[in-house]
């Protein structure tokens, strides 16, 4: 009789083929994410802090940016007290 495996997702992830996969996916949607931020650079440290980290089951796409958040998704500017837009360059690689 089959069973069904309580691991089995991350026996697949696991595999090479797979995983190259889930990497090259990964790379095609930063490149995404690093376009529509190149519209709006200022000092270059949003798309210097873009990087793509290999985790059990794939990869993610996370920005070491310590302002990342403020960046894409906005928020209040103290110094200029007025609230600021985000550039949601992030929501690229949803798409």
């Amino acid at each position: 009789m089959a069973e069904t495996r309580p691991d089995l997702d991350a026996v697949i992830a696991a595999l090479p083929g797979v995983m190259g996969a889930l990497k090259l996916e990964a790379e095609e949607r930063k490149a995404r994410v690093t376009a529509k931020a190149a519209l709006h650079i200022d000092t270059g440290q949003f798309i210097a802090g873009l990087k793509i980290k290999r985790h059990a089951k794939g990869y993610a796409i996370v920005n070491e940016d310590p302002l990342a958040a403020h960046k894409n998704w906005g928020g209040f500017n103290h110094r200029a007290h007025r609230e600021v837009d985000g550039i949601h360059a992030m929501e690229a690689a949803l798409w």
